[in-house]
């Protein structure tokens, strides 16, 4: 099993998750902050502790937004939605950050989907970020740089998962889904832009088997880490979905937005075509 590499920063974020607890088939989460870089040979070879952080999304929601300005770090937004097809997550962000601190932002969103077709068939789900950024330099993975947006796949023995009750301990359990009961990988992707990057484009991908009556659950995290004066812009969106949505049941369904669902199309059709492509 092959876990995504999230940014090592991100589990400096984790806390205890609230007694009280609240179930959930689907979910999204958005978290930004903060920190000092500790300066070295590229200028912010390490992070301090979080000196600024803010939650959105409420344990169940089906959208979550946060935006801030951390006076002397710089500016963080994001949002998340369960807005594509059938339900399929949504996610911008944007941070830019004053020189020798770090902001960042992290959008998360959760889906569960049934399969309810006769026959096993093989499905991808995919998504297509667009993007720009300006970076001041490469620097080590505890930091980042530029772009993250990841995808997994997996199942799991329960029906439902625990967030906590409160925005904070959503987030807590949903940037670490590798810890929910039976969890088991079916495929991730992950794209990361470590460069300076007028007008980028990345898709990624994970075809899988579904059986008749089989549940997945579908997680994507986007990421733009910002720092030592850095701007990272993934506002355009990071769109995800799947290439046939025949016999699909979402735990919610959200109604598509017409400019999306063109540019999803042509993100899965890459996917497709350069997988086919390395097949033949």
């Amino acid at each position: 099993m092959r876990k995504i590499a999230l940014l090592a920063a991100v589990g400096l974020l984790a806390q205890p998750m609230a007694a009280s607890a609240v179930l959930i088939s689907y979910g999204t989460s958005e978290g930004v902050t903060a920190r000092d870089c500790i300066a070295g040979a590229s200028g912010c070879d390490d992070v301090s502790p979080i000196v600024g952080e803010q939650f959105g999304g409420s344990p169940g929601a089906a959208a979550s937004t946060a935006s801030i300005t951390f006076p002397g770090y710089g500016t963080v937004t994001g949002s998340v939605s369960l807005s594509g097809t059938i339900g399929a997550p949504i996610l911008t962000a944007s941070a830019t950050s004053d020189p020798g601190t770090r902001t960042n932002t992290n959008s998360i969103a959760l889906q569960s989907y049934t399969y309810n077709g006769v026959d096993p068939t093989t499905r991808t789900f995919g998504g297509t970020v667009t993007y720009s950024q300006t970076l001041t330099g490469i620097f080590p993975s505890d930091v980042g740089t530029g772009i993250t947006a990841s995808i997994d796949v997996f199942t799991l023995t329960t029906s439902s998962v625990e967030v906590g009750s409160s925005a904070e301990s959503n987030f807590n359990a949903l940037i670490d889904p590798f810890g929910f009961p039976g969890y088991f990988d079916l495929g991730n992707a992950q794209y990361i832009d470590p460069n300076s990057t007028a007008s980028g484009i990345g898709t990624v991908g994970v075809m899988l088997m579904l059986t008749p009556g089989e549940t997945v659950w579908v997680w994507a995290l986007l990421q733009t880490p910002a720092p030592n004066g850095s701007t990272v812009d993934a506002s355009h969106t990071f769109i995800t979905g799947w290439d046939n949505t025949a016999n699909l049941t979402p735990a919610i369904v959200a109604i598509p937005e017409p400019a999306t669902l063109a540019l999803l199309g042509i993100g899965i059709a890459g996917i497709v075509l350069a997988r086919r492509r390395v097949a033949s």
